[in-house]
């Protein structure tokens, strides 16, 4: 018998030995000669289908072959995830078992080089802010920043939170328009998620090779297991390393974003007809309109969030082109098809977010069990039987083959939900899954007059959480008020005398419309069983998150950022929302006592902020700018800005004194503080460059007046005497300095924190 010792280290020899035969497939990691040969004939595979696209579809095999072409720039556009898309493939009943392991291979070998996940620059153009007069850099240069603060980070989960923290704060410096950090976050998702997704395809070869297992075999075991860290929950609260090295990341990437802005005004080169599918792209389509497979919601959703931008043009033949783009797109394999027919003929920047949107919004599918037509499906009347339901209806438009899919979507929907909220009983609900009454005005419905839940077939998947809370609302009526057609939450605010439930409402509800622009919303948003059923969203899928979970059937919020197609509204960094819901919630549909008591140490009264909580706590804090005048000196200006950093900082002192012992700590209190100076910062200089714009040339004496001036504080009166609010920020680190500095915080207040230069340095 050979000893383990001598037997691994002719493992080690028989691998290097196939690193070096395998020409044109090495690998990069050590997997063994038949893993090393699988990837090389799954790379072969795959240059030979994208070389040599079928131009018809004579035979089944041309078919495959057209299929397989989908599969590959499926992934290539981030639509799904590799592994879920390998899942898929796997067991995808239009493939030949030959032709399902030669994908698998290809996709696995692709995802392990990093071709997964790409994203076209020019969906970061035209990103600069009307008020600023620099313009923002152009995409190619952006995406390079992106691409490479998430790729070089150690962790590629910190260099996506730098992503968003840096582009938050160019945002509030006017510098980049408001929707810029939702734009950038998209990319740095799509990039994070093809970082570690090649960690996770190495950890999986490894594995495989040292246990003797069917890789692919195992892939599926993995995602049973919820192994992927590319398939973990997104709401995950980072580790304090991560998070150290994002606040670490954060100050060089937002000085990069700043001198890079204005050093190319070239715009980025369209996307136009980039695509694997090449002349099989028609073919692709033709089989995905004949595929009886339902409707997804995170492409049709895409696609109507961003139809206005789309059809943003004249009459001819590029506006139907779009038109088509929009109306056939209704799902991952459809959606790469009519994209790339749509880049041959009206490529745009339209195109390119919808493409991002799209992508992103199918993360949300991470964890998704493959479905096929013909898969079985729980019967209606095991559903009815097992959650109490009434009834179980579908309108005649919902294709026969389609009903299974959407009971197996109800059916995992509701397990997931049973499981945060343990009290779910739904006796005497309807779902009927069809049209709703308001005929696409919401993407699904719950009727309190007939106690029905509409779910839309194109629109539904993702909104159950939301609209299962609408239903708990309606029990609570009936309990509480003995009424039906009511929502307690609803009458709880009318009645004078609503008692507890009444005051909980009002707090959760003052509380969630805290951080939401009073221009955005409508009288809908702020009713509150609106503002309960997405709270409730919200607890469901971060509930879920803490067991590793997640499901787009039931909630398509993914976190703080991309909370989904209901718009729902993050916790309010005060805690004070997180406090609220959770006592409706004790009167409505009371949950664990486990999960409570989490829910409350995470977002209730004395959570512990995390970088991104920080930022928000500053930039959306509200300013008394009592007796601030159009002539006001920019001292009068940041003066308010400087209160909120002082209140916010005391909050990372206070959580850091007698605690910030270990170096680790210590660092973290130091970036943390640093992070809270760059946030003052930016709401600081976004307010002087909105005033900018109001202050005339006389009254620009007025920015010298901040005394006493030194002989750097004259230099920085000089520029401003210029009257541009830019030259005046052109050198915006020292000034800011300047002018933030008469107003820090008393040495004393601030005894127990590291000093934040540590970190700069």
């Amino acid at each position: 018998m050979i000893p383990p010792l001598h037997r691994n280290r002719a493992r080690c020899l028989a691998a290097l030995g196939a690193l070096v035969l395998a020409a044109g497939g090495c690998e990069r990691i050590a997997v063994g000669p038949q893993i090393a040969g699988q990837l090389h004939t799954g790379r072969a595979y795959a240059e030979r289908l994208v070389e040599h696209p079928p131009a018809v579809m004579n035979t089944d095999a041309d078919s495959e072959r057209v299929l397989a072409l989908g599969y590959l720039e499926r992934q290539r556009l981030g639509l799904g995830g590799p592994f879920r898309l390998i899942d898929y493939a796997l067991g995808d009943p239009r493939l030949s078992i030959a032709t399902r392991d030669s994908l698998a291979w290809a996709l696995l070998a692709r995802t392990l080089e990093g071709n997964a996940d790409e994203v076209n620059p020019i969906a970061l153009d035209s990103l600069t802010d009307s008020v600023s007069l620099v313009a923002a850099p152009d995409g190619n240069t952006q995406f390079a920043l992106i691409d490479r603060t998430v790729r070089d980070a150690h962790d590629p989960r910190a260099g996506e939170l730098a992503v968003r923290l840096a582009y938050t704060l160019a945002a509030a410096e006017h510098r980049l328009r408001a929707d810029a950090p939702h734009i950038a976050a998209q990319v740095a998702a799509l990039v994070r998620d093809r970082e570690l997704a090649k960690r996770d395809v190495s950890d999986l070869l490894r594995a495989a090779w040292r246990d003797d297992a069917d890789p692919l075999r195992l892939l599926q075991t993995w995602r049973r297991e919820r192994r992927f860290r590319v398939e973990q929950p997104l709401m995950e609260r980072l580790p304090p390393d991560v998070a150290l090295e994002a606040m670490q990341l954060t100050p060089k990437l937002q000085t990069e974003l700043r001198e890079a802005s204005g050093d190319s005004t070239k715009p980025t080169k369209a996307d136009s007809g980039i695509s694997l599918l090449g002349i099989a792209a028609g073919s692709l389509e033709r089989l995905a309109l004949g595929r009886a497979r339902p409707p997804e919601t995170p492409v049709v959703v895409a696609m109507w969030t961003h139809r206005d931008d789309l059809l943003h043009l004249p009459d001819g033949g590029e506006r139907s082109a779009r038109m088509r783009f929009l109306y056939r797109s209704r799902g991952e394999e459809g959606f790469s098809a009519e994209r790339a027919l749509v880049s041959e003929r009206a490529p745009g920047i339209a195109v390119a977010r919808t493409t991002l949107a799209a992508a992103v919004a199918l993360r949300a599918y991470a964890q998704e069990t493959p479905w096929y037509p013909g898969d079985p499906s729980p019967t209606d009347a095991q559903l009815e039987d097992r959650y109490g339901l009434t009834a179980i209806a579908f309108d005649t438009s919902v294709p026969s083959a389609w009903r299974p899919y959407y009971r197996t979507m109800l059916g995992s929907a509701l397990a997931d939900l049973d499981r945060v909220l343990p009290s779910l009983d739904l006796t005497g609900l309807r779902i009927h899954f069809g049209k709703n009454p308001l005929r696409g005005v919401a993407l699904a419905l719950h009727d309190p007059v007939h106690r029905i839940i509409y779910l839309p077939s194109a629109t539904s998947a993702g909104t159950i959480a939301h609209e299962i809370a609408h239903d708990l609302d309606w029990q609570a009526a009936e309990r509480r008020y003995a009424v039906r057609g009511d929502y307690a939450t609803d009458r709880a605010v009318r009645d004078a005398h609503g008692g507890q439930l009444a005051a909980s409402l009002r707090g959760l509800t003052t509380a969630s419309l805290s951080a939401v622009d009073p221009d955005d919303r409508d009288v809908l948003s702020m009713r509150p069983t609106e503002v309960f059923a997405r709270s409730v969203d919200w607890f469901v899928a971060v509930s879920l998150a803490r067991e590793g979970r997640m499901n787009g059937y039931l909630s398509s919020v993914q976190d703080d950022l991309f909370t989904g197609y209901v718009t729902v509204t993050p916790p309010d960094v005060t805690g004070e929302a997180g406090s609220a819901l959770v006592s409706v919630l004790d009167d409505v549909a009371p949950p664990s006592r486990a999960t409570r008591d989490w829910y409350l140490t995470r977002y209730g009264p004395g959570r512990v902020l995390t970088p991104y909580d920080l930022v928000r706590r500053v930039l959306e804090a509200p300013l008394d700018t009592t007796g601030i005048g159009a002539a006001a000196s920019l001292a009068d200006l940041v003066a308010p800005v400087s209160a909120v950093r002082d209140s916010v900082m005391a909050l990372v002192d206070g959580g850091s004194c007698g605690n910030a012992t270990g170096d680790r700590e210590q660092r973290l209190t130091a970036a943390r503080r640093r992070l809270v100076e760059l946030a003052a910062r930016a709401r600081a200089s976004g307010i002087m460059r909105e005033r900018g714009t109001a202050l005339a040339a006389e009254n620009a004496w007025r920015w010298a007046m901040v005394a006493p001036y030194g002989g750097a504080r004259a230099e920085v009166a000089t520029g401003m005497l210029g009257g541009s609010i830019e030259s005046a920020l052109a050198d915006r680190g020292s000034q800011i300095d300047l002018l933030m500095r008469d107003s820090a915080p008393a040495p004393g207040a601030l005894a127990c924190a590291t000093d934040s230069s540590a970190d700069a340095r």
